[in-house]
């Protein structure tokens, strides 16, 4: 693909990246589901530098989470749900097994 749009392959890759063009594992993110119960999309959330000291999750580890690349422990679950302030009833709606979903 960097050869086509004649770019460097570090180029392209920082683009996707930025842009938040990268495939993303639904099944078990808690990272996700805990954004998801805060903002409508996903796409709205832009962690910032202070979100990052205030959790104490590296920039690299958060898009590890995010991506459901690595699963989240329960010490950085609990910084990231005090830090964005999530209620408990949207917690509980956000992190609900969805058993219809596969349209049984």
């Amino acid at each position: 693909m960097s050869q086509e749009l004649k770019l460097d392959k570090e180029e392209l890759r920082l683009f996707l990246h930025r842009y938040r063009k990268f495939r993303i594992v639904d099944k078990n993110n808690l990272a996700l589901r805990l954004i998801t119960a805060k903002f409508i999309y996903p796409e709205y959330f832009t962690p910032t530098a202070q979100f990052f000291r205030a959790t104490g999750i590296r920039r690299k580890r958060w898009w590890q989470l995010y991506k459901g690349e690595k699963k989240m422990t329960g010490k950085e679950f609990s910084a990231v749900y005090h830090h964005l302030k999530i209620d408990d009833k949207e917690l509980v709606k956000g992190l609900q097994l969805e058993l219809f979903e596969n349209g049984i």
